[in-house]
C-alpha cells in the first residue's frame, strides 16, 4: 500500500462518535477582533476533526473555540480551525473543523 492509501485506512479507522444532531457553539473573533458566535449542530466527531450544520458561511482558516450545549455533555472548551465550509442547502452550511 502506498503511504496516502495507509493514511485514508488510518483516518476511517478512527474512533468515531456519534454526535449527530447535539448543539455546540461556535466562537471566533471577527476581522475588527470583536467576539461573534452562533449555535450550530454537531453532525460527526472524530479525533481529528468535527462536521458541524449551521446557517452562516465562515472563511476558510477561521479559528474558533466550540462547547457543545447539551446538558448531558461536560466536555471542556475545544479549539478549532474551519477547514471546508460550503452551502448544503438554500438555508445552511455544512463545515468540516479541524481540531487542534
Amino acid at each position: 500500500m502506498e503511504n496516502t492509501e495507509l493514511e485514508q485506512l488510518d483516518r476511517r479507522r478512527s474512533m468515531r462518535l456519534d454526535l449527530e444532531n447535539e448543539p455546540v457553539k461556535l466562537t471566533w473573533k471577527d476581522s475588527e477582533g470583536e467576539d461573534q458566535s452562533i449555535e450550530a449542530t454537531c453532525i460527526d466527531i472524530s479525533r481529528r476533526g468535527m462536521l458541524v450544520k449551521h446557517s452562516n458561511d465562515l472563511q476558510i482558516g477561521t479559528k474558533l473555540k466550540l462547547q457543545f450545549s447539551s446538558e448531558h455533555s461536560d466536555t471542556a472548551e475545544m479549539k478549532a480551525k474551519v477547514a471546508r465550509c460550503h452551502r448544503k442547502n438554500f438555508s445552511s452550511y455544512h463545515m468540516f473543523l479541524l481540531l487542534l
